[in-house]
């Protein structure tokens, strides 16, 4: 929990600075999500798991786009980064 407290505080004091880099550490990361989700091929579940991928990264892009707050952009990206963290690690093992 001190981590995450520590990595808030970093964002929200930062907000401007970290905020594309946000953006282009989800795109990366859920890119490589939707490329392994894909190599897959077609299936219902696949296409769930797509749908979670994007979904988490347009998010996080409208939340910033929105101009919500920045401690609510926060929780957008850290489970944006959780969850297509989880999808990457769990279509590279599985």
């Amino acid at each position: 929990m001190k981590t995450y407290t520590l990595i808030e505080r970093f964002y929200l004091n930062h907000f401007y600075l970290v905020m594309p880099l946000a953006l282009i550490l989800l795109s990366c990361i859920g890119g490589f999500a939707v490329y392994f989700i894909t190599a897959k091929g077609i299936s219902l579940f696949n296409l769930l798991q797509l749908f979670l991928a994007v979904a988490a990264a347009m998010l996080y892009l409208v939340a910033v786009l929105a101009q919500l707050n920045p401690k609510k952009s926060f929780l957008f990206f850290f489970s944006g980064l959780l969850l297509e963290a989880f999808l990457l690690l769990f279509n590279l093992f599985f």
